[in-house]
C-alpha cells in the first residue's frame, strides 16, 4: 500500500518539504524531520539514478520529481523504488494520460517490464510487485502555465492523477508578472479552487503555506532544505 497516496485521496491536509541537497544524509535528515511528504528533486537538481536511489533508500516513501515527462525517465524512476512521482510541466490532458501510461504495466499502460531485475521489485525477491504496481504507483503532476491552467479541469479528469502541483515561479514567468504580483496570486487561488472541485488534491510551494491551506491546497510544500540551511547557516554568521 502506498501510505502517502492514501492519505492525498483521503482528503488529508499534508505538509511537505522539497529536498534539494544531494546525498542520503540529507535525505534522512529531511525524513527525520517530521514532514508528512519529502519530494526528491531531480529536475532543479541533477538527474542521477544512483544518487536518487541512495536518497529512496535513506528516504523510501520520497515523491520523485522527475525532470521531464519522458517514458523512459519514469520508468527509471520507478524500478529505482519511487512509488509516487512528480511530473513537471504538464499543459494539456494529453500529457497528464502520457505521464500515467509511462507509469503504469501493460495493459493499462507502457511501463516496461523489469521488476524481477531492478529494485522495485527486490531484484526479483518480491514476486507480488507486478501485481501491485499499478494501483500503488500515485502520478502528481505540475501546473505551471497559462495553457495548463486554461486545461486545468481536463488534467485534473485524467484517470490516474491524484495531485496536481501549481508551480509559482514558473506560472508567474509565463505570465510575464513576479510571483507576488496580485495577479499571479488570483489565479493560483482560482486554480486551487477548480482542482478541488475536480476532485483533485491541489498542491502549491509556498512562501506563506498556511495562507494556502486556508485557501484550500491540501499538498503543501513549506520550503527546501537547501534554502533552509542556506538561510540559516548565514543566521548563524551574523
Amino acid at each position: 500500500m502506498n501510505n502517502l497516496q492514501q492519505q492525498v485521496r483521503g482528503g488529508a491536509v499534508l505538509r511537505g518539504l522539497w529536498q534539494n541537497l544531494p546525498g542520503p544524509e540529507a535525505a534522512e535528515i529531511a525524513r527525520n524531520a517530521g514532514f508528512d511528504w519529502l519530494v526528491i528533486d531531480g529536475e532543479h537538481g541533477a538527474w542521477a539514478p544512483a544518487e536518487i536511489r541512495a536518497r529512496l533508500i535513506a528516504a523510501p516513501e520520497a515523491v520523485v520529481r522527475v525532470p521531464v515527462g519522458e517514458t523512459w525517465i519514469l520508468k527509471q524512476a520507478l524500478d529505482l523504488g519511487a512509488r509516487t512521482v512528480l511530473v513537471p510541466m504538464v499543459d494539456t490532458a494529453e500529457q497528464a494520460a502520457e505521464a500515467v501510461a509511462a507509469c503504469r504495466y501493460p495493459p493499462d499502460g507502457v511501463r516496461g517490464v523489469g521488476a524481477m531485475v531492478a529494485r522495485a521489485g527486490g531484484w526479483g525477491a518480491d514476486g507480488g510487485y507486478l501485481a501491485r504496481a499499478n494501483a500503488e504507483v500515485s502520478v502528481w503532476v505540475q501546473a505551471e502555465s497559462r495553457a495548463a491552467l486554461t486545461n486545468l479541469e481536463a488534467i485534473c479528469a485524467t484517470d490516474g492523477v491524484d495531485c496536481v502541483f501549481i508551480g509559482p515561479a514558473d506560472l508567474a514567468w509565463d505570465m510575464g508578472l513576479r510571483p507576488d504580483d496580485p495577479a499571479v496570486m488570483d489565479a493560483m487561488r482560482d486554480a486551487i479552487r477548480r482542482i478541488d472541485a475536480a476532485g483533485c488534491a491541489p498542491g502549491i510551494f509556498a512562501a506563506d503555506p498556511e495562507t494556502w491551506i486556508d485557501a484550500g491546497a491540501r499538498v503543501v510544500c513549506m520550503g527546501s532544505d537547501a534554502m533552509v540551511l542556506t538561510a540559516g547557516l548565514a543566521a548563524l554568521a551574523r
